[in-house]
C-alpha cells in the first residue's frame, strides 16, 4: 500500500494557514514529548478541531511528520551568501544539522521513517551538493565525503541526547581501581572535558582532514 504522504501537496494556498497551525502545535508536542505522541488527532484536540475535519489537509501522520521535517529542515540551511570554500561549507552544513538535532531530537527518529522530501529538504540537498562538489573529484567521491559527514553528525547528536554510553562508563571508572585503568580514565576526561560541542567540532575536524587527504590532495 502506498504510503499517504505521497499525496501531500506542499504548495497550497487554501489551507496553508490551518497548516501552519497544526505544523505548529505538531512540533511543540514532539518536541516536548517525542515523534511517538504526535498524531492527526491529538494534534487536532490541541488546535479544537475535529480529526476528521483535518485529513484532507494532512492525509496522515506520515504526512504530518513530514511537513513538520521539513519545517526544521528550513533551520539546516546555511544563510547566503554562501563560503566558497567547500570544506567550510561543509562545516557550516554540519554545525547546524547538530544544533538543530539538540534542539528538535525527535529529528533523528523522523529520519527514521523516511518522510517525504519537501521543498526545504530538497534546497537542503543542493546545498550540499554545492559543499561537495567543490571538493573537485568524481561525484560518486565526493557524496561519500557527504555521507561520512552527515552519518557522523546524526550519530553524535544522537550520542549527545541519550549519554548513556559515556555516562555509565564514566561511573564505572570512578567507583573502578585507578591502577586497572588509568589510560581510559585518563581519555574519556580529556575527550569530555569541553563538552558536547567541543568534541563534535575537534571530530568534525578530524573528519574533514581526512577527506582533504584522500581527496583534495589527490587533484
Amino acid at each position: 500500500m502506498p504510503n499517504r504522504a505521497d499525496t501531500l501537496a506542499w504548495e497550497s494556498e487554501q489551507d496553508a494557514p490551518l497548516r501552519t497551525e497544526l505544523i505548529d502545535a505538531a512540533l511543540a508536542l514532539a518536541d516536548e514529548s517525542g515523534l511517538d505522541a504526535v498524531s492527526v488527532r491529538r494534534v487536532a484536540a490541541l488546535v479544537g478541531r475535529r480529526p476528521m475535519s483535518l485529513y484532507t489537509h494532512v492525509p496522515s501522520k506520515d504526512a504530518l511528520v513530514a511537513l513538520m521535517f521539513d519545517r526544521i529542515s528550513a533551520d539546516l540551511l546555511v544563510p547566503a551568501p554562501l563560503p566558497t570554500d567547500g570544506r567550510e561549507l561543509l562545516r557550516l552544513i554540519a554545525t547546524r544539522s547538530f544544533q538543530t538535532y539538540l534542539r528538535h531530537p525527535w529529528m533523528l527518529h523522523a529520519s527514521g521513517r523516511r518522510p517525504q522530501p519537501g521543498p526545504n529538504h530538497l534546497q537542503r540537498a543542493e546545498q550540499s551538493a554545492r559543499a561537495v562538489e567543490a571538493l573537485g573529484v568524481d561525484t560518486a567521491d565526493a557524496w561519500r565525503a557527504l555521507s561520512l559527514v552527515h552519518e557522523w553528525t546524526m550519530g553524535h547528536a544522537l550520542h549527545v541526547i541519550t549519554l548513556r554510553e559515556d555516562q555509565a562508563l564514566a561511573r564505572a571508572l570512578k567507583n573502578a581501581d585507578d591502577s586497572q585503568h588509568p589510560t581510559a580514565a585518563r581519555a574519556l576526561s580529556a575527550a569530555t572535558s569541553g563538552g558536547p560541542e567541543a568534541a563534535f567540532r575537534d571530530a568534525l575536524d578530524m573528519i574533514l582532514d581526512g577527506v582533504e587527504a584522500r581527496y583534495l590532495r589527490q587533484r
